[in-house]
């Protein structure tokens, strides 16, 4: 009995371990930093962006950081997935990214609302998302550039609040701006 129970542990010991060897995956942590442009019905505007994450296989997932100047400046923070196809040194990838759009609009644009209604404008966050194709060119040394092309969509909402002359009673007014824009970005991975 006793050598039974030793060869079924010996038996599970061995079996966990290879699949132990066979689970094990390769992690590695990846920066990927990039400018752009964004471009849509209200013009066009700088984007600069900071992905970090790690990378298993041709899997991608990481944490980005931005500064969207794209009509009002704001501050997106997502969550970003990539998925690279192919073997190549030169690879296709599809992206998405999804996250909080913090507003950071100056001063100055509040007062110019001011100006006008008696009080200046808040504006609050809102969300971000951003999807598209890209190519990655591999160097020697691991590292990459960058090229993608995507649509993405940010919105905020700004209110204000003003007395309403013919009643004397105060009144808030809301507005919600969706931007809708095509997305041109050039980075480096390392």
């Amino acid at each position: 009995m006793k050598n039974r129970i030793l060869l079924v542990i010996g038996l599970v010991t061995a079996i966990g371990l290879q699949a132990q060897k066979a689970v094990t995956k390769k992690y590695s942590f990846h920066s990927i930093n990039s400018i752009g442009v964004a471009n849509g019905n209200n013009g066009a505007g700088a984007v600069l962006q900071t992905v970090n994450g790690f990378r298993n296989g041709p899997l991608f997932a990481g944490i980005g950081l931005g500064l969207d100047y794209y009509q009002y400046r704001t501050v997106p923070l997502f969550a970003d997935i990539r998925y690279d196809f192919g073997k190549k040194k030169n690879k296709l990838f599809a992206y998405t990214d999804a996250g909080i759009n913090f507003s950071w609009v100056p001063r100055s644009v509040n007062d110019e609302v001011g100006i006008w209604w008696g009080n200046p404008g808040d504006f609050s966050n809102g969300m971000y998302a951003d999807a598209g194709i890209g190519l990655n060119t591999a160097f020697k040394n691991g590292n990459a550039l960058v090229l993608s092309l995507g649509y993405s969509r940010k919105t905020m909402k700004e209110s204000f609040t003003y007395t309403d002359w013919r009643t004397g009673q105060p009144q808030t007014d809301v507005n919600t701006y969706r931007f809708n824009r095509i997305m041109i970005k050039l980075g480096f991975s390392f």
